[in-house]
């Protein structure tokens, strides 16, 4: 396919807080003089603080911070435009991080298949794993739950307004329909401190109320919008209050220390039990992650979550703001992460395509995109994808191949074969380690596949 622009030579940066975009638009006269056409960016869109590659997305509608402003992205493109350089950018369509500090994620644990979000990650909420039917699994513990529990680690904590539940450096938002039976611990106390009619107990009262209608499901509450409203009001008032009032402080310290319970007491742990078996998640060992979890990993990375960008909405929310930032460079071109992962990807690509298609560019050639796929022996790229090919993995195998030399990697082979004592066909091996990894690393997603496929010869 002959795009509208493509590199002769590029030159990759990996952006990060010590190499950030003011850095890069210092080494351009560099690039330029050594003929490099166009400057190829790792992904810039807001990743995990601190994140050393930016594959970890948190929020696709704004430009990593680490990395500068978009004031600064946009004199960078300025600026390669001026030495008539493009821009080839790296984005990640398939996954965003599973972390506390993606917004939409945390909305998801929060509300669970009521969330705004819960279309965007690929998610079973109907699993056939015991305790996960409209539940997510979290492998985030170092231990099994029991233990966990029992030695104190999983803290249930107040801040500003909201509960979470905190396991060492990570946090986990409360369901609404647990804050009625958090708030409610002890009211009666409060009642007999402060009075009936005092006004610090009436709003804390009304809150209350608020929040047991939650928990009730009321039908009142119609929908998920006015559910959030009606939620986040009550999370308001309770900051407020909570600010202003010492004996509303005091009380939801004391109902939080009650409920975390007392290491060497296992009794004292059944209401914290409770109240995580009230949330949209489960907690559980990270080393069985492999036979329930029920959302979509990258490989088997649990802290990656699969996105359904086959979903135009979705694809709207997750592509809009770099195809704007795109836009802005008639010469910008896209690398695409783990085509793979996607579930259409040339449904996929060919809405990249129309949008990238833009009224300023007055360009019929289709945008230069590339994708990051490894080609099998034998395999060639569908001729149907609207790109101008891959990353290049096939090349750097054949690229690669120069420096073996044949009689030293025969050598090789030999020494191993002694080592072990058999000798081995590498397509066997190959074969086996494929299997294996299927029934392993990847075993929770190959019956999932499988029950899929019971499913569709059932009807």
């Amino acid at each position: 396919m002959l795009a509208s622009h493509v590199p002769s030579s590029t030159y990759r940066i990996q952006l990060n807080q010590g190499f950030r975009f003011s850095d890069a638009l210092r080494i351009l006269d560099y690039l330029h003089d050594l003929g490099i056409t166009d400057l190829y960016l790792s992904p810039v869109l807001a990743s995990r603080k601190g994140s050393n590659h930016g594959y970890d997305v948190i929020d696709p509608t704004r430009v990593d911070p680490d990395l500068g402003s978009e004031e600064e992205f946009t004199l960078l493109q300025t600026e390669l435009q001026n030495r008539g350089m493009g821009l080839l950018l790296d984005i990640v369509p398939n996954h965003m991080a599973a972390s506390a500090e993606n917004p939409w994620w945390m909305d998801l644990l929060e509300n669970g298949s009521q969330s705004a979000f819960a279309a965007y990650f690929d998610v079973d909420w109907n699993s056939y794993a015991p305790g996960l039917q409209g539940r997510i699994l979290l492998p985030t513990l170092g231990r099994p739950f029991g233990e966990a529990l029992e030695s104190g680690e999983l803290k249930l904590v107040y801040s500003d307004g909201r509960f979470f539940i905190q396991y060492f450096e990570l946090l986990f938002p409360v369901s609404p329909r647990s804050y009625y039976s958090i708030l409610n611990q002890g009211v009666r106390t409060l009642k007999e401190a402060l009075g009936e009619e005092n006004a610090a107990y009436q709003e804390y009262s009304g809150i209350l109320a608020s929040t047991l209608e939650l928990a009730r499901g009321d039908r009142r509450v119609e929908n998920a919008a006015e559910r959030r409203m009606r939620f986040e009001s009550a999370r308001d008032r309770l900051r407020s209050l909570a600010n202003t009032s010492p004996e509303v402080a005091r009380l939801l310290k004391e109902n939080i220390a009650e409920i975390n319970g007392k290491e060497g007491d296992p009794a004292s742990f059944g209401r914290m039990q409770r109240l995580l078996a009230e949330q949209n998640y489960k907690l559980a060992f990270w080393q069985n992650l492999n036979e329930t979890i029920n959302y979509r990993r990258f490989f088997t990375i649990a802290d990656l979550v699969g996105v359904r960008v086959e979903d135009p909405i979705v694809f709207e929310a997750t592509h809009g703001y770099i195809l704007r930032l795109v836009a802005r460079n008639p010469a910008a071109g896209l690398r695409i992460d783990h085509i793979d992962g996607l579930r259409d990807p040339l449904g996929y690509l060919n809405r990249l395509q129309e949008r990238l298609t833009t009224d300023e560019t007055k360009s019929e050639a289709p945008s230069y995109v590339i994708v990051e796929k490894i080609l099998a022996p034998g395999e060639d790229l569908p001729e149907d994808w609207p790109v101008s090919g891959t990353t290049g993995y096939d090349y750097t195998n054949q690229a690669n191949g120069v420096f073996v030399h044949p009689d030293g990697a025969r050598q090789i082979e030999e020494i191993y074969s002694q080592f072990i004592g058999r000798r081995q066909d590498f397509a066997d091996v190959l074969y086996q380690k494929k299997k294996l990894v299927m029934s392993t690393l990847l075993g929770v997603e190959m019956r999932t596949l499988g029950r899929y496929l019971s499913e569709i010869a059932a009807l």
